[in-house]
């Protein structure tokens, strides 16, 4: 028989220890009270919430992760009955199973989070019976939630969901306490407003944050962190566009210029990767994930500062070679600067 060959050590980067969050139990959740009958619920992946009124209950959200163990983490609190359904925005992984919940519940969303179910027609993702454009203000059995749109960012519709009797802030996909943003800056369909919520996060007067994501709660201090570090992150971008005409010339000598997509992600990498580096020294001891995602978070602002912010200097992936090509000057042939 062939011997089995040793599979090759992955080296898993340490993980700061203010990334941790209280441990799960064996049951697969956690819910606790944040505050004032506001509640958390998560397996360690995934956030939900709900507030519990005077004889009722609103519930913020049910990602598939937890599927029916939202319901179940609510009925251990109390057997109060589920009256109201709030989506954070549209994304399935976020209340793909909201089907849970009875189906006389009304529900809450901003206007484009109604658009996109409507388009997208998922029977366990019922459009809202109430939506809104940049505010509405709920108040139930004694609780207030004010629900708040400052624009795209992480996705359409994705809105600030504020407790202000209790200082408890939730917004979904966009701070990730003490780690750094997912993958491709968390999948966000716009990075420009991604950048703004941190910004318009810091203007609530909040104590804690529900975020959506992870095993534990956010603070100020999280949300400053992780706007620093997408500073960071915005500025190696700008560094990366500086160095593509160095790394466009390595490509090209490296790969060739006949796989047009090779040659182009040898070069995109390549600059994102250096200039992403000073981003991950700096960030390694305080925010877990950035060995992973840095250079990944780098590419895609480059992208971002591009595409939506259309900054020089601009990106030519294939320069002249002929300096007598007509409308030149000599002296550009070599640069990727367009003035």
């Amino acid at each position: 028989m062939a011997q089995e060959q040793p599979s090759p050590s992955i080296e898993v980067p340490a993980v700061p220890a203010g990334a941790f969050g209280p441990k799960v139990p064996s049951c697969g959740y956690l819910v606790e009270e944040v505050k004032g009958g506001v509640y958390w619920v998560t397996e360690g992946g995934y956030q939900c919430a709900f507030v519990v009124c005077e004889n009722e209950v609103i519930a913020i959200d049910a990602p598939p992760t937890l599927g029916g163990l939202v319901t179940r983490a609510i009925r251990d609190v109390t057997d109060k009955p589920i009256t109201h359904v709030i989506y954070s925005h549209y994304h399935g992984d976020h209340i793909g199973t909201a089907n849970q919940f009875p189906d006389d519940a009304v529900r809450i969303g901003q206007q484009e989070t109604y658009t996109l179910l409507v388009e997208l027609k998922d029977p366990a993702r019922k459009p809202p019976d109430v939506t809104f454009k940049d505010a509405h203000r709920l108040e139930v059995g004694g609780q207030v939630l004010e629900l708040v749109y400052k624009g795209n960012n992480h996705a359409p519709g994705n809105s600030f969901i504020y407790m202000p009797q209790h200082k408890v802030l939730m917004l979904v996909d966009v701070i990730y306490p003490g780690w750094v943003p997912f993958a491709n800056i968390a999948m966000s369909k716009h990075i420009p407003g991604f950048m703004e919520h941190h910004d318009h996060t810091l203007e609530f007067d909040f104590e804690t944050m529900i975020t959506g994501h992870l095993n534990r709660l956010g603070t100020r201090e999280d949300v400053l962190a992780q706007r620093e570090y997408m500073h960071d992150i915005r500025d190696a971008a700008q560094h990366a566009l500086e160095l593509t005409e160095v790394k466009r010339e390595m490509s090209r000598d490296l790969v060739g210029q006949e796989n047009i997509y090779v040659y182009f992600k040898t070069m995109y990498d390549a600059a994102s990767a250096e200039a992403a580096q000073p981003v991950i020294e700096k960030w390694r001891p305080r925010l877990g994930g950035v060995d992973t995602f840095a250079v990944n978070h780098t590419f895609i602002m480059y992208q971002s500062l591009r595409l939506d912010l259309n900054r020089e200097p601009y990106v030519l992936f294939f320069p002249p070679t002929d300096n007598t090509a007509v409308g030149s000057e000599p002296h550009d042939h070599a640069h990727d600067h367009a003035h």
